[in-house]
C-alpha cells in the first residue's frame, strides 16, 4: 500500500508540473519565442556565411552550391595581415584605431559638456539653441559634404586624418540630446546642495554629475566607435589615394577593384576582422547600453 500511495503521489506531482508548465507558457509566448529564434537565425546566417567565405579559395567562393569549403584556407588571413607588397593589415588597423579613439574622446567630452549645459544651466536662448541643435539631426549628411570640403581645403587638412576626427570635438546633435536627457533625470537638489558648499558649475559637473552618467557616456562611446570604425565616405573624400593613411575600410574596398584580379575571399576575411572589435565591444558594454537607452527618455 505504501508503494502504491507513493506511485500515485508521484504521478500527481508530474501532472501538476505539466499543468503548471502549460499555464506558464501560453501559445502566444511560444509563438513569440519562435519568431525571435527565426529572427536571430536570419541575422546570424549572413555572419556565418562570411566566416566560411573568408576560408574558401577563389574558385570555391564563386561556386554558389558549396557553402562549406573542402579545406579551411587560413592563408587568406596570412596574406591579408602580412602581404608581400604594400602595407600590412595591422598598419590600416592602427590608422583606424587612431581616428576612432580620437573621435570617441572628442565626441564624449563635447556632448557631455554641452548636454550638461543645456540641462542644468539657465541662460538666454537656451531652449532655442537646443531646438536648432536637435533639428540638425534631420539634416542629411550629404548636404554638408561640399561646405566641409571647402573649409578643410582652406585649412590644408585634405590628405590628413584631421577631417576625420576634429569635427567630433564639436559634438553631434544626437549625442547632445542623449546626454541632456540623462542629466535631466538627476534631481536639482544635488546642485543646490553643492552650491551651498561653494561649488561652481564645473565643480558640480565634475564631482556630482559626471560619476552618475557612466551608462550614457559608454553608450555614446559605443555608437561613435561603431560609426567611425566602419566609416567609408569621409575617408574616401579626405584621404583619397594616400595609401599610408588608409583605414581598414579603404583597404577592403581596394582589394576587389580589378575586373580580372577579384579576390572576394580576402574581402570577406577583411570584413570579419573589421566587425570583430565592434562585436566584442558591444558584448562587453551591452548592459550600460541598455540602461542608458531606457533612461534617456524618462524626462524631457
Amino acid at each position: 500500500m505504501a508503494g502504491t500511495d507513493f506511485a500515485v503521489n508521484e504521478n500527481k506531482s508530474i501532472m501538476y508540473k505539466i499543468t503548471s508548465f502549460r499555464k506558464r507558457f501560453t501559445s502566444f509566448e511560444i509563438l513569440s519565442a519562435m519568431i525571435i529564434m527565426i529572427g536571430a537565425i536570419s541575422m546570424l546566417l549572413p555572419f556565418f556565411w562570411m566566416v566560411l567565405a573568408s576560408l574558401k579559395t577563389n574558385a570555391e567562393f564563386y561556386n554558389s552550391t558549396k557553402w562549406i569549403p573542402d579545406r579551411l584556407h587560413w592563408n587568406n588571413y596570412k596574406e591579408l595581415l602580412f602581404p608581400e607588397k604594400g602595407f600590412g593589415f595591422l598598419h590600416y588597423f592602427f590608422n583606424t584605431a587612431k581616428v576612432t579613439v580620437l573621435s570617441v574622446i572628442g565626441m564624449v567630452v563635447a556632448c557631455t559638456l554641452a548636454g550638461f549645459g543645456f540641462a542644468r544651466i539657465k541662460f538666454p536662448g537656451r531652449d532655442l539653441i537646443f531646438a536648432f541643435a536637435v533639428m540638425t539631426m534631420f539634416l542629411p549628411s550629404q548636404v554638408t559634404i561640399i561646405p566641409l570640403f571647402v573649409v578643410f581645403t582652406k585649412l590644408k587638412w585634405i590628405g590628413t586624418h584631421l577631417p576625420l576626427y576634429v569635427p567630433s570635438f564639436f559634438g553631434a546633435a544626437f549625442g547632445i540630446f542623449l546626454m541632456r536627457q540623462f542629466f535631466l533625470t538627476i534631481p536639482s537638489d544635488f546642485d543646490e546642495a553643492a552650491k551651498i558648499d561653494g561649488c561652481g558649475w564645473f565643480g558640480i559637473f565634475r564631482r556630482i554629475h559626471l560619476p552618475l552618467v557612466l551608462s550614457p557616456v559608454i553608450t555614446l562611446a559605443i555608437l561613435t566607435f561603431q560609426e567611425k570604425w566602419a566609416e567609408l565616405l569621409n575617408p574616401m573624400i579626405y584621404i583619397g589615394k594616400k595609401q599610408e593613411l588608409w583605414t581598414i575600410v579603404l583597404r577592403i574596398k581596394d582589394i576587389s577593384t580589378g575586373q580580372y584580379n577579384s579576390r572576394p575571399e580576402l574581402e570577406m576575411a577583411g570584413n570579419l576582422l573589421l566587425v570583430l572589435p565592434v562585436i566584442i565591444l558591444f558584448i562587453v558594454a551591452q548592459k550600460y547600453f541598455a540602461q542608458s537607452i531606457t533612461s534617456s527618455g524618462v524626462k524631457g
